[in-house]
């Protein structure tokens, strides 16, 4: 594990820049908007989860120059057991997005999970710098035809197929991304444009993946630029029409039959700039034990946020 100091001082870690371009247009942002991301910090699973979160707020305090920060779900419990976590969380100045990941409802319902990050809505819209970024809630699940939201742990129901949209914020959506003036970057904690290998991208991504082509064709102004999430805890990007849907490290560890954890916490500090590109810098790590070598098949597997420059127009 990094201490705050090895941290800042960049001593024991390696930053690393990604460049994503973007779709740009007559209403693309002409200045840089600098996002601190996070994602499945999994306090209350990870037996070190505070202290790297504790690393993170360091580094997000060091710069001083975030027009927001991001946690994109598996946060923490909502219980007394988070309480160091959740203060650190609300110390931080400035703007803050939580998403609701699935394991923020093991022990409690949307709305307290809600209320304890400080969100205005379990989905939402902010314009943050010329983007509308826009939240999204993928926590339900099906079971004999009927979708149920997550909340205290039922969505391990066996049978259950996870990770829907309510039919009532899909409509949200639409009008949404419709009506935006502004890029819209798409916020969620499951993933969105990814499938497996030799595999159709699964329904329930399936349907947002719709509704944001049909508002994003209606509404170019307003077409989703850009889809961020975690769950999957891998380092991995896809796209879909020119789209780029990016997965973002767990700060934890790899799941593969267990825990798997990583040497640094890992996080990104990123900036959408105005020629249409997205940088990103975040840790190099490494696993504490090598994970099984069957797992070594998982797409993005890795114990960093790895360098790389990725460009994604056709023909690319």
């Amino acid at each position: 594990m990094l201490s705050r100091r090895e941290f800042l001082s960049g001593s024991a870690a390696v930053a690393f820049s990604r460049l994503i371009p973007l779709r740009t247009g007559p209403n693309w942002p002409d200045r840089t908007v600098k996002l601190a991301v996070l994602a499945d910090l999994h306090h209350g699973l990870a037996p070190d989860a505070l202290s790297r979160f504790e690393a993170f707020v360091a580094g997000v305090r060091a710069r001083h120059d975030h027009d927001a920060v991001l946690q994109m779900g598996d946060f923490c419990y909502s219980d007394p057991g988070a309480k160091r976590c959740l203060d650190l969380w609300r110390s931080i100045r400035g703007r803050r997005l939580g998403v609701l990941g699935n394991h923020d409802m093991d022990k409690c319902d949307k709305a307290t999970a809600t209320f304890a990050f400080g969100m205005p809505g379990r989905y939402y819209s902010q314009v943050i710098g010329g983007y509308r970024f826009v939240v999204l809630d993928l926590n339900h699940f099906k079971k004999y035809g009927k979708l149920n939201s997550y909340a205290n742990g039922n969505y391990f129901a066996d049978g259950a197929s996870c990770n829907w949209a309510d039919p009532e914020q899909l409509v949200w959506l639409d009008k949404e991304v419709r009506a935006s003036r502004e890029p819209v970057i798409l916020i969620s904690h499951q993933p969105l444009g990814f499938a497996e290998l030799g595999q159709a991208v699964p329904p329930e991504q399936r349907e947002v993946l719709d509704v944001i082509a049909a508002a994003g064709k209606a509404n170019p102004a307003g077409a989703v630029a850009l889809s961020m999430f975690g769950h999957l805890h891998v380092d991995r990007l896809e796209h879909v029409d020119e789209t780029p849907f990016y997965c973002v490290n767990s700060a934890s560890y790899f799941w593969f039959n267990g825990m798997h954890p990583y040497t640094a916490p890992l996080f990104a500090f990123m900036e959408l700039q105005p020629d249409g590109h997205l940088k990103v810098q975040g840790v190099q790590g490494e696993f504490v034990r090598s994970p099984p070598t069957a797992s070594a098949s998982v797409l993005g597997r890795s114990a960093s946020i790895q360098d790389r420059s990725i460009g994604f127009a056709p023909g690319h």
